[in-house]
């Protein structure tokens, strides 16, 4: 395999993180391709969402480089726009607003790649939840049942201190989870791998057992933590490790 070829077929480009590992560890390059090639590759996962996971773990990481170059990836792998930006909302829910500003530079390169004309809107097939938490128990009620019945200590506290932040946060939490141009059970992937690459064992764990209450299977958990290998290293598969026995 002509590996700096199969590089610039990939970006456009041989980046420059390939040419020097070409020039100085042309062995560690060419079984980091080996490896890309195994994961990257459709499974019980499609490429397409390994790309768009990776799209998100980098947003949520607020790692430019890495994002827009998988966004280009999900792009030639059949992704839309529509299925790009409900990539990163999720983001918000786990990492904050600096996630969707880190996002907003692969809708913008999305929109040059795909030549796509910026005051199109993105929603034009997803009604928009008119459910809405009027009170503050509605929104404890909502954590309570993503809970199996329980309520959370956070959750709790977070009503006790600070009731309207819990009230607006469920409702962010609701809209952005539900089933849209992606499924609940995709962004639940995200999820998990965002919380995988930055080894948050909690968050991880939360995430897994919503993804498999929607049916997700170890095989698919398994090759999210992979995907996330390939961005964060070994430490993102140490972590689905306890959850996929």
């Amino acid at each position: 395999m002509d590996i700096l070829a199969y590089f610039k077929k990939i970006y456009d480009q041989v980046p420059d993180w390939v040419q020097t590992m070409h020039n100085y560890v042309p062995n560690a390059l060419e079984y980091y391709t080996k490896l890309r090639n195994e994961i990257m590759v459709d499974g019980a996962l499609s490429k397409k969402d390994k790309e768009l996971i990776l799209v998100g773990i980098n947003a949520a990481r607020r790692y430019e480089k890495s994002m827009i170059f998988h966004t280009k990836g999900a792009i030639d792998s059949g992704a839309t726009m529509e299925e790009l930006v409900e990539t990163l909302t999720p983001c918000i829910l786990s990492r904050g607003i600096p996630a969707w500003l880190e996002g907003v530079k692969a809708i913008d390169y999305a929109r040059k790649y795909m030549k796509r004309d910026e005051n199109v809107s993105t929603n034009e097939s997803i009604e928009t939840s008119n459910e809405r938490f009027d009170t503050v128990e509605e929104a404890v009620e909502y954590f309570k049942n993503e809970a199996d019945g329980v309520e959370l200590d956070w959750v709790k506290k977070l009503k006790n201190e600070a009731e309207h932040a819990l009230l607006h946060y469920g409702q962010l939490r609701k809209n952005i989870l539900r089933d849209g141009h992606l499924s609940r059970k995709m962004k639940e992937f995200i999820l998990v791998g965002i919380n995988v690459s930055e080894r948050y064992e909690k968050g991880v764990e939360i995430h897994v057992n919503s993804a498999k209450k929607l049916g997700a299977t170890n095989q698919e958990l398994a090759e999210v933590a992979l995907v996330g290998l390939l961005t964060a290293g070994i430490p993102a598969w140490f972590e689905i490790t306890t959850f996929i026995k």
